[in-house]
């Protein structure tokens, strides 16, 4: 008999009681075409802001909507069957980021991950946290928080313009260094930050190594064993294209001894059914940061997501993502806009030159039902694998328009 909660990692599951969505290893290779056929063709709406929010595709609403429903009529019930999956997503997950399956652990926001790390991290005073000055807020505040709380000093190393050099943040690094903590992609105009280059020339030395990947997890091709970090965290919302509520972080093994939980409850130390102890340990994998019940219904639904992004491969749904971005990129430059971004990936940043400009161009697409967003220097744009070349060419009109 199933039991109502589950933790592969202590106690026994049976093999059944896995096999519930399919193995990577059987699924059908996906043309591109029927990859963009999961999203909305019929939408009125124009989705170029998928490093903001991207629309989930038809398999997620599908397994969505077959676990509300199966909440509506079965209740606890269905509960045992529920968590089992959400195991089975940890598997999918752990084979889609490239870390081990004990080494990933749920959260509900990428927030909530980057601050399990920032503020668990040993620190003492006169420490450095090393990071970018572009950083999202969200890789600031835990990091200003956990630099007051220790006496140690937060340093907010300059970009160049709007690109993140490696060797600006090795040039950086000394006796005091402690962490670095960084953007892959940066969430103004997509600046990257080559991880493994900076994770190989650091080797040796104990430096925790912390990415939010938020910005490319999802469109970027990405293994967590080959970046050489200790800890990276992401969010299920954008690129990877599974609403909200499914956030993750993945963390070494030989870290985890070393980053206590912020948070504690049953799961920390097993499951329900584990007898109170006042000697009792954490379990062993990274779900000790997992203090409780998790969202099971988005986290089951990503899955999907996954099993789709696998089917036709991340290094296809990038290059399709930079095609069309080269596209939008050449118009804009046709029609002599400056763009601020780096030119090698999905992400663009424009300015029509000045205020009134870009909040004449922000109405237009807003008008027209094409999504953007307010970054930086102008307007950010960020097209995914399942855009098409009619909204290119739409959105590129639209702008034409505008004087």
């Amino acid at each position: 008999m199933m039991k109502a909660f589950i933790n592969i990692f202590d106690w026994p599951v049976e093999s059944s009681q896995l096999m519930i969505c399919s193995n990577y290893a059987i699924l059908v290779p996906m043309l591109l075409s029927e990859f963009k056929n999961q999203f909305n063709k019929n939408s009125s709406h124009i989705h170029f802001n998928n490093s903001g929010m991207a629309p989930v595709p038809a398999v997620y609403v599908d397994k969505a909507r077959e676990w509300f429903d199966r909440f509506h009529t079965e209740a606890a019930f269905c509960a045992p069957e529920g968590w089992a999956t959400v195991e089975v997503t940890r598997r999918d997950l752990a084979a889609f980021t490239g870390c081990k399956i004990q080494e990933l652990a749920f959260f509900q926001t990428t927030a909530s991950a980057l601050s399990q790390a920032a503020l668990s991290i040993p620190l003492k005073a006169g420490d450095e946290i090393l990071t970018w000055d572009q950083e999202y807020p969200s890789n600031f505040y835990p990091w200003r928080i956990a630099a007051e709380k220790s006496g140690a000093h937060l340093i907010q190393v300059p970009s160049a313009g709007y690109l993140t050099p490696v060797q600006s943040l090795l040039d950086r690094v000394n006796d005091k260094t402690k962490i670095i903590a960084v953007s892959w992609v940066q969430y103004q105009a997509g600046a990257v930050t080559d991880l493994k280059q900076l994770s190989d020339a650091l080797k040796g030395r104990d430096i925790w190594l912390v990415a939010d990947l938020i910005q490319g997890i999802g469109v970027r091709p990405f293994n967590f064993q080959e970046s050489g970090f200790d800890i990276v965290c992401s969010g299920s919302h954008k690129w990877m294209c599974s609403g909200f509520g499914a956030a993750f972080m993945c963390i070494k093994a030989e870290r985890m001894e070393q980053m206590a939980p912020l948070e504690y409850g049953a799961m920390t130390y097993g499951t329900p059914e584990t007898p109170k102890s006042f000697s009792s340990s954490t379990v062993k994998s990274a779900q000790r940061y997992e203090p409780g019940s998790k969202a099971m219904v988005e986290i089951i639904a990503m899955s999907e997501t996954l099993k789709l992004f696998t089917s036709v491969g991340i290094q296809n749904i990038f290059n399709e993502s930079c095609r069309l971005t080269n596209k939008f990129r050449s118009g804009l430059s046709d029609l002599s806009y400056e763009t601020f971004d780096p030119q090698d990936g999905p992400i663009i940043n424009f300015s029509g030159g000045s205020e009134k400009k870009n909040s004449a161009l922000a109405a237009a697409l807003k008008e027209a039902k094409i999504s953007y967003a307010l970054r930086g220097p102008g307007i950010r744009l960020s097209l995914h694998g399942f855009n098409h070349d009619h909204e290119v060419e739409k959105a590129l009109n639209i702008i034409n328009g505008v004087k």
